[in-house]
């Protein structure tokens, strides 16, 4: 038998060796020689299949597209792909943001969807400022950190002059509408890594947000530059009120006239309970390992464009959860059971 294998595998040299096995005469040394010579052949049939596993594996690069769309055309199929979602793809950044009129806009805001994000594979520093003003209570809330495959930040607004919500079991405290277009503000944001700043977002909005595909992050590694323009002094002195009683000090916020700046660094605001430290572990580790295989499968590729266009044919499950960069629907989905339990927003003027 092991002549037979060492024939098909070694030839040569179990060939020779069997040969000496035979004029051994001590037979004691005959059985160390075989083992060891088994031992040699297990061993060289464990590097040769592993070998012949990983030149497999070499071969099977993808294959360049070669009929790929005009640009312009990859572009306008990409935004079409994005639009249900609420999203949309700038060149010019390389980032996804979120469109003025998206169905977002029409599930409002509460703590309950903070709390879902963690679970949802969104690790982000969450940071809502609230304040009164003109017979409402508003919310202008902060985000920033790692959504899915993106790192990204948020600023959205909302207000709501009706009463809290006493939900037994599922949520009490205040549910908050997405302002109307009359009461965006306009804002932006320089979202930095490190220091080093990844992206800029300006906009006459209600939700502003920039996301970086396929970049890893932590939330303690990103900081946001924040300036908002408030309508005036009242809104204003409101709402730097309400950044005091958060904990921002003074080196952390800048006013200039109605003009408020806010470095959102460590957010100082409670975060969600789910947001624990063996969630941040699985959903990160998680989060990392999809950015890596998106490398991967686009590194022969320069273009972001052409690198969905990649992952969009070969793999089409990633393509899909690519498509929904910021808060996914999940995250919405108990809107479908508090909104039963809201007064009609047009009672009240958000809508």
């Amino acid at each position: 038998m092991l002549l037979f294998l060492s024939g098909r595998i070694l030839p040569e040299v179990f060939i020779i060796s069997s040969v000496g096995i035979f004029i051994i005469n001590n037979k004691l040394l005959s059985i160390l020689v075989a083992i060891l010579l088994l031992s040699v052949f297990l061993f060289y049939r464990f590097f040769r299949r592993r070998k012949l596993k990983k030149k497999r594996e070499q071969q099977e690069v993808i294959p360049p597209i070669t009929t790929l769309l005009p640009y312009d055309e990859q572009l306008n199929q990409l935004n079409d792909d994005l639009k249900p979602f609420g999203f949309a793809y700038d060149p010019y950044q390389d980032i996804f943001y979120s469109l003025l009129n998206c169905w977002q806009r029409e599930v409002g805001y509460c703590r309950l969807y903070d709390e879902a994000t963690a679970p949802l594979s969104m690790i982000i520093d969450c940071e809502p400022i609230r304040f009164e003003y003109a017979g409402k209570r508003w919310m202008i809330e902060f985000w920033k950190g790692q959504y899915g495959m993106t790192t990204g930040g948020e600023i959205g607004i909302y207000y709501t002059s009706g009463p809290d919500i006493n939900i037994p079991g599922l949520f009490n405290g205040t549910f908050y509408h997405c302002v109307k277009d009359q009461d965006r503000i306009n804002m932006s944001f320089v979202l930095r890594k490190n220091g080093n700043i990844l992206f800029t977002r300006s906009d006459y909005h209600w939700w502003l947000t920039g996301f970086k595909l396929g970049e890893f992050s932590y939330p303690s590694e990103l900081t946001m530059d924040i300036a908002l323009d408030l309508y005036d002094h009242q809104m204003r002195d409101a709402f730097i009120e309400a950044l005091r009683k958060a904990g921002y000090t003074k080196d952390e916020y800048y006013v200039k006239g109605r003009r408020v700046y806010v470095n959102f660094t460590t957010p100082h605001t409670a975060q969600p309970l789910t947001r624990t430290h063996f969630t941040v572990s699985i959903m990160q580790r998680n989060n990392e390992a999809f950015c890596n295989a998106y490398k991967e499968l686009t590194k022969d590729y320069l273009e972001t464009i052409d690198k969905l266009a990649v992952v969009r044919n070969y793999a089409p499950n990633m393509y899909s959860r690519i498509l929904n960069p910021g808060k996914s629907s999940q995250v919405f989905s108990t809107f479908n059971r508090l909104k039963y339990f809201l007064s009609d927003p047009k009672d009240h003027g958000e809508e």
